[in-house]
Formats: C-alpha cells, sequence, structure tokens
C-alpha cells in the first residue's frame, strides 16, 4: 500500500500547523485520533456556520468584533490572518499537505476532499477535520523524521506566531525530498568515502603493536569517561578502568587484547569479577566480530568492540592523525 510520503509529489502546496498550545493536550488527541485541529473561535454555532459556508467577509468581521484589544488597524491585521487560516483548513482539499511537530518527530497527514470540519464537543473551543490517514512521522524509507536530524530552515516554522502558515519553496523542496528518502549526491558521496576511509582505517589499527592498540583503546573510551585506573596495570581481570563524570560509582573496565578468540572472550565476560562493573567492555582487532562470534549471548552490561566498531570510533574521535603518526 502507498503512504504519503511516497506520493509527496501530488501536493500543490504544504502547510504547517500548530495542534495545541500551551498546557493542553490537544496536539495528542490529534495525533492519536488521525485529526487536525484549529481554534479562532471555530467552536462557536455562528463562527463555523459562517467559515463552513465561506462567508469569509462575515467571519473577518466577527472576528474582529470578537478582539477588541489594540487599535482598528491591529484588529483587522488579526482579523484577517485568523480568517485567512481558518479559510486554509477549511477548504483545502487531498492536494494540501499538513505537518506538524510531536514529541520529537515531524509528522504530516492530508485530508480527503470529502472530509468536512466538524464542531468540537469536547471543550477544545475549535473544529477538527479528518485525516485520509493517520498521522505519519516516518519517509518512504521507514525512518523516523526527527527533528534533531532535519533541517533548522524546516523546523524553525515552529516559530510562527499564528496557527498556520504555508511553506516557502525553500522549505518544500527540502520536505518533499526527505519525505521520499531520497539522498543527495553529496550524501552518497560522503558515505561512500567513509566507508573506504574506515576500511583503510581497520587495515592501520591492525598493524598497531599491544601497547600502541591499548593506548588507542584507552584514548577513544577517554573522551567519554575519566580513566582512574592505569592503563597496563598489574590487576589480571582488566587493563583500564574508568568512571562516569556525572555518577562517579559508576565503574567502567576494559579488557584490551590484540588478538583473542571466542573462548577468550567468553572466558572474560563470564567472570565473576565483571560483576564489580557497571559495564564491561572487550576490546580487540582480530579476527572480525562476525567471523568470530556465534550467539552472541553475552550478560546486558558487557559490550564487545571489534576492529569495524573501533575503525568507526577513531573517525568519530578524531584519531586520524595520531593513528597515522603511529603506523606510517
Amino acid at each position: 500500500m502507498a503512504t504519503e510520503s511516497s506520493n509527496a509529489t501530488r501536493y500543490e502546496n504544504i502547510r504547517y500547523i500548530k495542534l495545541g498550545r500551551g498546557s493542553s493536550n490537544t496536539d495528542t488527541i490529534c495525533i492519536e485520533r488521525g485529526i487536525a485541529y484549529i481554534g479562532f473561535g471555530t467552536g462557536d454555532p455562528e463562527a463555523f456556520r459562517l467559515a463552513s459556508n465561506g462567508l469569509w467577509e462575515d467571519f473577518k468581521s466577527l472576528e474582529f468584533e470578537r478582539n477588541p484589544a489594540g487599535s482598528d488597524q491591529a484588529r483587522k491585521q488579526r482579523a484577517t490572518s485568523a480568517t485567512n487560516q481558518v479559510k486554509a483548513f477549511f477548504e483545502c482539499n487531498e492536494k494540501t499537505l499538513w505537518i506538524t511537530f510531536f514529541a520529537g518527530n515531524l509528522y504530516y497527514g492530508s485530508f480527503s476532499s470529502a472530509s468536512a470540519p466538524e464542531i468540537c464537543h469536547d471543550q477544545m473551543h475549535g473544529c477538527t477535520r479528518q485525516l485520509q490517514s493517520k498521522w505519519q512521522c516516518q519517509d518512504a524509507n521507514g525512518k523516523a523524521l526527527q527533528v534533531e536530524n532535519l533541517s533548522g530552515n524546516l523546523t524553525k516554522v515552529r516559530g510562527f506566531q499564528g496557527t498556520s502558515c504555508e511553506l516557502d519553496e525553500k522549505q518544500t523542496d527540502y520536505l518533499l525530498r526527505r519525505l521520499s528518502g531520497k539522498v543527495p549526491a553529496y550524501i552518497t558521496q560522503i558515505d561512500e568515502a567513509r566507508e573506504s576511509m574506515a576500511l583503510a582505517v581497520k587495515c592501520a589499527i591492525k598493524t598497531l603493536q599491544p601497547k600502541d592498540f591499548e593506548l588507542l583503546v584507552e584514548i577513544i573510551f577517554s573522551r567519554t569517561w575519566r580513566r582512574i585506573g592505569q592503563a597496563g596495570n598489574a590487576e589480571k581481570f582488566i587493563d583500564i578502568t574508568f568512571e562516569d563524570p556525572l555518577k562517579p560509582e559508576k565503574r567502567i573496565a576494559i579488557q584490551v587484547k590484540s588478538q583473542t578468540s571466542t573462548e577468550e572472550i567468553k572466558r572474560y565476560c563470564l567472570d565473576d569479577q565483571r560483576d564489580r562493573y557497571e559495564k564491561f567492555i572487550f576490546a580487540f582487532h582480530t579476527p572480525d566480530m562476525e567471523n568470530l562470534l556465534g550467539e552472541g549471548d553475552f550478560p546486558e552490561n558487557v559490550e564487545i568492540v571489534d576492529c569495524n566498531r573501533l575503525a568507526n570510533l577513531v573517525i568519530d574521535s578524531g584519531l586520524i592523525h595520531w593513528l597515522k603518526e603511529k603506523t606510517t
């Protein structure tokens, strides 16, 4: 079954809408029920009648009279803005895509041409329209549309002072591309370059002497935790001990082996001494994880880190130059 994201190009315009304000749970109700909501007094029978019949000048006059604060010019501007937003909500059809933001995700959906607005009877002080299907928050590939991973040029629309507005051309182009799941050519080039670099880094790691390999592991995890035990100490079970800076009582133990075997990993990971630590990490570079472990049935606080993972950690930690100097 085709999703709205896979048919994104059929939309003629895209509008942002706020589904609630402040402590109101209107947005939660809308997301759960697959409806969209607009206020501006449309829960009032007279305002709803005017909007339903397209009597927009009368609706504007009613909105003007209902909000007496400010100068006549300011009241006219507010009434015009409110009328335009309500008009878009009442008159749009299936060719308008609506977006909103809720619980850290972007949601989107559209109305069917036959779904007329309905008055709300649950103290929402507005009216709702039913979507063709529920609100969706994934692209055509099933990837979540998390706000933190979206362009600020799009997410800034959340700062709109009103309830609903139309996206500009750049925002529209960007959103439709994200919904389709298509990746720009430069992103593909970055991914390919990253993959190629990771392979080269992996080869370099495997040439490190045991002490240098242990030092690399220590440097990587020192970016997150604070070392409290000397690397290469005399304790048999672990090589490095860390603590969580925010929770010093939490200790992390790391055992580093250049080369290892399934039997050795299991022996360490099932050792009773492991229970002394919040987390136990077993790091090695040879052989690769997929060639070593089968079921991988280890306790929850055990983390197995092979050369593939280490290579990506080296890249993310900015240790390329360090590795080059050690292996040239």
